[in-house]
């Protein structure tokens, strides 16, 4: 999504709002483990600051994921912060900035590294979610299997199943 910031550019502490409701295509290219669901809604303002242009808002998204424990399919939705700065031409002291050319401010960028970061490592669907048998594969959580834990020894552990005895 560009916004156009002529109307910043020129004056230190001016801003304006950015809106912007609807799909990040981009990001769907990310993950293939991720379903993103295109209601991207975001809420914030662009302010000038001495040169740099500061992107501030509010961010929120829904994705569908595997739990990890049971493969279930679990719906999630995330509200996150976005606080990022562009700068017009390269700052080596800002490392952490984005660049922006001319009087255009290109977001997507920026809005798809925020929430690539708050996605959590691992996703369950419930705290008590029992998973999948290690070894004949069945779901825990709506039937018990007859498959004896103690026999389920990976090969390469073997040699330590005696150790503590």
């Amino acid at each position: 999504m560009r916004v156009n910031v002529s109307d910043i550019v020129k004056t230190e502490g001016a801003g304006i709002d950015v809106n912007y409701s609807g799909d990040l295509p981009g990001l769907h290219e990310f993950d293939n483990s991720v379903e993103f669901k295109p209601s991207f809604d975001f809420t914030g303002r662009i302010v000038n600051f001495g040169g740099l242009l500061k992107l501030s808002g509010k961010l929120h998204f829904e994705f569908v994921a595997d739990c990890i424990r049971c493969l279930k399919p679990v719906e999630t939705a995330m509200d996150i912060e976005v606080n990022e700065v562009f700068g017009e031409v390269f700052d080596p002291d800002e490392v952490d900035a984005y660049i922006y050319e001319g009087n255009v401010v290109d977001i997507e960028k920026p809005l798809i590294d925020n929430i690539i970061l708050a996605l959590p490592t691992k996703i369950i669907c419930s705290e008590d979610c029992k998973g999948l048998c290690k070894n004949c594969g069945a779901n825990l959580n709506f039937k018990n299997c007859n498959c004896d834990e103690s026999e389920i020894v990976d090969s390469r552990m073997e040699i330590l199943k005696d150790f503590f005895k």
